[in-house]
């Protein structure tokens, strides 16, 4: 059985819809350090095996996170504390059918740059993304990303008392020890821990 390729360990900047000759619809996946690769998936099926390697249930993300922005499409999917992946749209269909969006990961955003009645996207390892919506629009995308990642991490990263806001979160999950991990393991194991004793009851 062929393993599954796991895109976490090179990090990730964006997903793209590209089309590769003799292939058709592919995936572009932008690295943390701006390296690009293609890969031979559909764009769904990527984030559905982004999703499978982390746990989740990615329709079911999507419909939760549906429910508390209160819109039917255009779902930033959260992953990790520091994966929050923004739909944008990047490119008209060839044929009908095709995917149009493209993903960002809404934390390395550093700039919004108006561009006509488009905008373009530069991430904090200098790639820049074209995108064919408005400046607007992709405000009204980020703060859906705020909102969705607030929620996340409440529900995902509780514990960590000390930790006043996202922004310090973040700090602390990057420091060399890892603590976001250890926390992470930590309620994982408390929910274990709590099953077993109430099915022993």
């Amino acid at each position: 059985m062929r393993k599954r390729e796991n895109y976490l360990e090179e990090g990730i900047s964006a997903l793209l819809p590209v089309y590769t000759e003799g292939v058709g619809d592919t995936t572009l996946l932008i690295t943390l350090e701006g390296h690009q690769r293609v890969i031979h998936k559909k764009i769904k099926s990527v984030l559905k095996g982004i999703a499978a390697s982390l746990s989740y249930d990615i329709v079911e993300l999507r419909r939760k996170y549906r429910e508390i922005l209160g819109q039917k499409s255009k779902i930033p999917i959260p992953f990790k504390h520091d994966l929050v992946l923004m739909p944008v749209s990047v490119r008209h269909p060839l044929i009908q059918g095709d995917e149009t969006f493209g993903y960002i990961n809404y934390r390395l955003i550093e700039q919004v740059i108006r561009e006509g009645k488009y905008c373009k996207v530069v991430l904090q390892n200098g790639i820049e993304i074209q995108l064919l919506q408005s400046y607007s629009t992709t405000q009204k995308n980020i703060l859906n990303a705020q909102l969705v990642e607030k929620h996340f991490m409440q529900n995902n990263y509780k514990g960590i008392e000390k930790i006043s806001s996202l922004q310090e979160l973040s700090d602390e999950l990057h420091c060399p020890a890892t603590r976001g991990d250890i926390m992470v393991l930590y309620e994982h194991i408390k929910k274990v821990i709590e099953m077993l004793e109430s099915n022993t009851k």
